[in-house]
């Protein structure tokens, strides 16, 4: 005979004590069990009926509720019922209790009327609210058995790892969610990488309270090696230093891929000749795109955004392999995209795999003005959720609706987006915490936060005022066009003040932001819209213009760097792809481009039989110097500077090693190129002129 551990025995006991006093008016064979129903904003399309394991709906229930005059159990997605029968808007209701057989079986039918889902339902086994699901679609059923919990049950419920990550120490973190009965305080984690041996970690002073979650980052960081794929294996055990009694759900696993970085090849486009490759066609499905965006994958997966018209809403075209030999086109349009991707601006991914738009248009239900109801929309980019049927509202997993006109967006981390807000003129960070299914309309974890001291405008409705942010350094750059400038945004400033009134919509939490550090950091442009950052560096497409405008990020200012001139106006979203290329969409060609360089001068000899000068001062403010080094049998060189643009300033014979002294000052700040040529071969460097320093 084995003998429980004391604190096990105790609990035990006190558990069936506590049970016993509650569940009095039962027989001891039974237990009670009650139903918790939270509606949406449309109550009376809710209908439910519980019956014994292998009836139908309504064979012998034993309980029935909701809409039992318009809906009963094939009313799902008849879009019939009226407020004139079943339950109110937003109510909590609690029904109940019924003595059910102990370890019996039963099924929960739930029935929506739209189609959309939407009813929260909880049921109660003993004062344990055991089972907890949401109604998504037109219902289905719910299978359960009438058991009390165990009083250890630790559920490792979901890795938040994300499965795309730059290489670098990453965080193991995801969410634990007790199924017993005993408040959790202490809990050991360990993971795994292909098998290697584990790591393992105590985790204390939890109190996740019984059928409740908690999210856990481990302080062990997983240190990859290399690019590539890694199996992450994570598990739990010993809660409150006791054996987890159900091992079935202690264990998760996820394939992680590690990207390196991106190269960085601005310096290509300022000093080489750059080559413009068409991408994508009207024939692709592009029509009027706005934005581009890879998707986190090992492929080179983009996607583009088409705003097409505000009736129809907006579609995607993903380039598969994009840019290269097995690119392949597909045209993708949720069957809602009226509402929930209307007149789409912009586009931006998670690592998590969703991505979120921005419509840019007043109101998401096209009611001619009576309301401006409409914000960024989450989706996912899995092939089998996005665009595909799942409901009355479309295959969207979450939408939050305080932002008209949204002109831009922009991804932070999780489910948390930044957005260029028009018709407020603010800057808007969203939280949409846990998404809430494809098609469904639950926003009430959803956290916004206003920034109200940070004017924006925009030119019109359709150019886009995307933004791109420095995750390193928190830093978020802010195409302002209306006022033909860029901004700059530390994202870790400010300070939240007060609550403000959500439009038509419960939300978790929606507060101005006062007193951040932000400055204009571009100023007198004409038409910027798209924009993108990668490591010193800052690139800005101009609308009117045409032009991609390079900068430097290391001054307080943005110093152009150079131009250059895509040709015909109508360029959006540019974005730096990962081969650290340039990619950008024209709106008005309906089309999509790859920035290609070749070498501006190409060398004869190899790198040590070129000729070796020195550029002095470099930066410089006026003028400089360039100098050779000795070198044997040779009597002739050239000295060549130009522009970006690859325009000649100075070309002359040079055959003296005494220096020679270039002057700049009628030119432009920017950057220039210095050539020194002989015979044998040909050496460019850089020289940087500005007159800030």
């Amino acid at each position: 005979m084995k003998i429980l551990p004391r604190v096990v025995l105790l609990a035990i006991l006190l558990f069936q004590s506590v049970f016993q006093i509650l569940n009095a008016q039962c027989q001891s064979d039974e237990i009670e069990v009650r139903l918790i129903i939270e509606t949406d904003d449309y109550g009376y399309e809710t209908f439910w009926s519980l019956v014994p394991n292998g009836n139908s709906c309504s064979q012998l229930p034993v309980a029935t509720g909701g809409n039992t005059n318009q809906v009963g159990c094939n009313g799902g997605g008849q879009q019939d019922a009226t407020t004139a029968y079943g339950y109110s808007d937003n109510a909590t209701l609690n029904v109940g209790p019924w003595c059910l057989k102990t370890d019996s079986s039963y099924i929960f039918y739930h029935v929506d009327d739209y189609g959309d889902g939407g009813t929260k339902f909880t049921i109660m086994i003993g004062e344990y609210p055991v089972h907890q699901f949401k109604s998504t679609g037109n219902g289905g059923e719910y299978n359960f058995t009438v058991t009390l919990p165990l009083a250890y049950n630790a559920a490792l419920s979901k890795i938040s790892t994300y499965g795309f990550n730059d290489l670098k120490p990453t965080a193991v973190h995801g969410q634990i969610f007790n199924m017993g009965a005993s408040t959790i305080d202490t809990i050991d984690l360990a993971y795994s990488i292909n098998g290697a041996a584990p790591l393992t970690e105590t985790l204390t002073n939890l109190n996740i309270q019984p059928f409740t979650s908690a999210h856990f980052s481990l302080s062990n960081l997983w240190t990859p090696t290399d690019t590539g794929f890694y199996n992450l294996r994570v598990w739990l055990s010993n809660v409150n230093s006791n054996p987890d009694l159900n091992t079935s759900n202690d264990t998760l696993s996820k394939a992680v891929y590690f990207r390196g970085d991106k190269p960085i090849l601005i310096d290509h486009y300022l000093t080489d000749s750059v080559l413009i490759k068409t991408i994508g066609v009207a024939a692709d499905g592009l029509d009027k795109p706005r934005d581009l965006a890879f998707a986190p994958t090992p492929a080179p997966n983009l996607w583009v955004v088409n705003k097409k018209t505000e009736a129809s809403g907006g579609s995607t075209v993903t380039y598969f392999d994009a840019g290269l030999p097995t690119q392949d086109a597909q045209l993708k349009k949720d069957q809602n995209s009226w509402h929930f991707m209307s007149l789409p601006t912009s586009i931006a991914f998670s690592y998590n795999g969703n991505f979120a738009t921005s419509p840019g248009v007043l109101d998401a239900n096209h009611q001619n003005g009576a309301s401006h109801f409409t914000g960024p929309a989450l989706w996912s980019s899995d092939w089998s959720v996005y665009a595909e049927p799942s409901g009355g509202n479309g295959s969207h997993l979450d939408m939050l609706h305080q932002s008209p006109f949204s002109m831009g967006v922009e991804w932070e981390e999780e489910n948390v987006f930044w957005v260029n807000d028009g018709y407020n003129e603010n800057i808007v960070r969203y939280d949409f915490g846990e998404d809430h299914g494809p098609g469904n309309d639950d926003h009430s974890d959803g956290i916004v936060h206003r920034y109200t001291e940070i004017p924006v405008n925009r030119i019109d409705d359709h150019i886009a005022n995307h933004m791109a942010l420095d995750r390193e350094n928190g830093l978020l750059y802010i195409v302002d066009n209306g006022n033909k400038r860029v901004l700059r945004l530390d994202i870790h400033s400010g300070t939240p003040t007060s609550d403000l009134t959500p439009y038509a919509e419960p939300l978790h939490e929606y507060k101005a932001i006062i007193g951040a550090d932000w400055s204009v950091y571009i100023d007198s442009l004409d038409k910027p819209s798209g924009i993108a950052v990668i490591g010193n560096y800052l690139l800005v497409s101009d609308y009117g213009t045409g032009e991609i405008i390079f900068y430097d990020r290391t001054s307080e200012e943005g110093l152009e760097l150079g131009r250059f001139d895509t040709g015909p106006a109508g360029i959006m979203g540019i974005e730096v792809g990962p081969d650290g290329k340039i990619w950008y969409v024209n709106t008005t060609q309906n089309k999509v481009y790859q920035l290609d360089y070749t070498p501006f001068l190409v060398a004869a000899n190899e790198p040590d039989n070129k000729p070796i000068f020195s550029v002095s001062p470099n930066p410089t403010n006026a003028d400089f110097e360039v100098r050779l080094a000795s070198r044997e049998n040779i009597t002739n060189y050239r000295l060549r500077v130009m522009n970006t643009l690859g325009q000649l300033i100075l070309d002359q014979p040079f055959s003296s090693y005494a220096p020679v002294h270039v002057d700049l000052s009628g030119q432009a700040d920017g950057y220039y190129l210095v050539q020194v040529a002989d015979q044998k071969g040909s050496r460019t460097e850089r020289v940087l002129l500005s007159r800030r320093q």
